[in-house]
Parts: C-alpha cells; structure tokens; sequence
C-alpha cells in the first residue's frame, strides 16, 4: 500500500476543521475524520495532564506526509502536536486508488 493514515490532536473542533479543510484544499490528504470530544492524559513538563481534544485521522498518500506535517505544524496551536503515521498492512484497491486520485495534483495530473 501506498497509503499512509497520520494521527494528530487539536484543542478544539475549530482548529480541528482548519487543519482538516487546508489539508483537503492544498491535496494533501484525501479525507480527514474529526473525532471530537476525545480525553488525552498525558504527561507535559512533569506534571499529569487531562485535556478534552479532538482526534484527526488523516488519510493521504504516502508521498505527501512531509507536506501535510508542514501545513498541520503552520496551522497548529501546541509546541508540540502529536504527529504519528501509520502504513496500513492492507485495504481496498479502490479505496487505495481514491485515495491516491484525490491527492493528485493538477500538475501531475495532466
């Protein structure tokens, strides 16, 4: 597969939506999930944290990790934002081509 799926959490949904909505517009991602609501407890500068995120699933082509992580980083509040990527073992051939047609710039399209 040449897919990759990027886990990345924003403070809110508002900030969520940006992130989601230049990742689409710039083709860098096929489709962003919004999960909202999500509790994180994790541990910043010593002290145990509880925070309510919201939880983006970005699915994009494995060529455009490094620009996604570029416009998330530009647009994202925290020092430093999750950032984790997952290659699938396995999905659809048609969900791989959708994927892949959608990220597609119109340079290399024509």
């Amino acid at each position: 597969m040449s897919l990759s799926l990027i886990l990345t959490t924003t403070p809110d949904e508002q900030v969520a939506a940006d992130i989601a909505r230049a990742l689409i517009d710039k083709r860098q991602a096929a489709c962003v999930k919004i999960i909202p609501k999500v509790m994180s407890v994790y541990r910043w500068q010593d002290t145990v944290e509880t925070d309510t995120e919201s939880q983006l699933l970005i699915k994009t082509a494995q060529e455009h990790v490094s620009r996604a992580y570029k416009t998330v980083c530009a647009l994202h509040p925290y020092e430093v934002p999750e950032w984790l990527v997952i290659e699938p073992a396995a999905g659809s051939d048609s969900y791989e081509k959708w994927v892949l047609d959608e990220t597609l710039t119109r340079e290399s399209r024509s």
